[in-house]
């Protein structure tokens, strides 16, 4: 253990030599060695003198030479250290200066930040309490900016049914708008809000624009009617019907959607989600890159969800964790979807 307060690398009190008694050491040594010299003398008498000669001169060949080299030594490191001490010194002030400029830096991004958080958390809270389409239409230009979603927008399957309601955003002209320039709260002119009526695999049944100042509830009458003109015996029109009539509890879910792909994406989650979909359950997810864990780290990529060499249903049931019903319904559900828009593209 390192004693407290002491500066690294400074050896502790224990590990130097107290200067009393070291010259006291030095002293009884030194009168020691005369001793043992004089008495030598005194029992050999003049013969012992060229022995004597002899090793003292020896003695002087060795410590002078070691004691002048000790001094060049000495003089070369005290040289050494004051020129690293200078270059310490410049270090040490061009970090102070650095550390100045970040702090500069970093109060202004932080505040920058923070700014767009609240302003983006508003925006979410604001879509929650009453999700109109201006509040949607910037929740997905935002998501967009931080590709949080994917290009087709968010979905969410109808209660009862075997129907999805999608929400997504198109352009209807081409110009250009980095999506790195999204602000919270604010869209491009040139961007539709678009609700569409699909199946499991994304196939669209039924679609209509959604006017930035008009309700959700006529968009919604228009899919019903649409719906039930459409492809008749899928899904009864009354039960469409009655799903599309609770217009603001589906629209609900896909606001949490986007709140969820939005904290994944800016590191407010506890891994990304990639570009989110749908949230089919509270344990799964998925996105445009697989089908995702929400609970803890586990994905399926796309192209590994596709193989049809490679068991994943069998492998991730295995894990004691899963839930049986809902990673099922998730995993045909990303498998439908995910097929559909590799075949589209392609």
């Amino acid at each position: 253990m390192t004693d407290r307060g002491r500066l690294p690398g400074r050896p502790s009190w224990r590990g130097r030599l107290r200067p009393p008694k070291d010259i006291a050491v030095l002293i009884i040594a030194t009168l020691a060695g005369l001793a043992l010299v004089v008495w030598g003398w005194l029992m050999q008498g003049e013969e012992y003198t060229p022995g004597l000669l002899l090793q003292f001169g020896s003695s002087l060949v060795l410590i002078v030479p070691l004691i002048v080299l000790g001094r060049v030594f000495e003089r070369r490191m005290q040289r050494t250290q004051d020129a690293l001490s200078s270059d310490l010194a410049d270090i040490q002030a061009q970090m102070r200066a650095t550390r100045a400029r970040l702090d500069t830096l970093g109060e202004t991004s932080r505040d920058g930040l923070l700014d767009r958080h609240r302003r983006r958390e508003l925006l979410l809270r604001e879509a929650e309490r009453a999700p109109t389409a201006e509040r949607l239409a910037s929740l997905l230009h935002e998501a967009a900016g931080l590709q949080a979603v994917d290009d087709g927008g968010v979905r969410t399957r109808l209660p009862g049914s075997d129907l999805w309601l999608r929400l997504d955003l198109r352009r209807t002209s081409a110009a250009p708008n980095p999506p790195n320039q999204a602000q919270p709260g604010r869209t491009s002119a040139d961007e539709t809000l678009h609700l569409t009526l699909e199946d499991r695999g994304g196939a669209a049944v039924s679609e209509t624009a959604w006017a930035r100042d008009e309700r959700a509830s006529a968009a919604a009458r228009r899919l019903t009617v649409r719906r039930a003109s459409a492809v008749p015996g899928t899904v009864s029109s009354g039960t469409a019907a009655a799903a599309l009539r609770d217009i603001d509890g589906l629209l609900r879910p896909l606001v949490a959607t986007l709140r969820t792909a939005i904290a994944a994406r800016t590191g407010q989650e506890q891994q990304d989600l990639g570009r989110l979909i749908e949230l089919p359950n509270e344990q799964w997810a998925i996105s445009a890159d697989g089908l995702w864990c929400r609970q803890r780290y586990f994905h399926i990529r796309t192209e590994q969800l596709l193989d049809a060499r490679q068991d994943w249903r069998r492998y991730a049931l295995a894990k004691p964790w899963v839930d049986r019903e809902h990673f099922l319904d998730a995993y045909r559900t990303a498998h439908a979807l995910l097929s559909g828009s590799v075949s589209a593209s392609r």
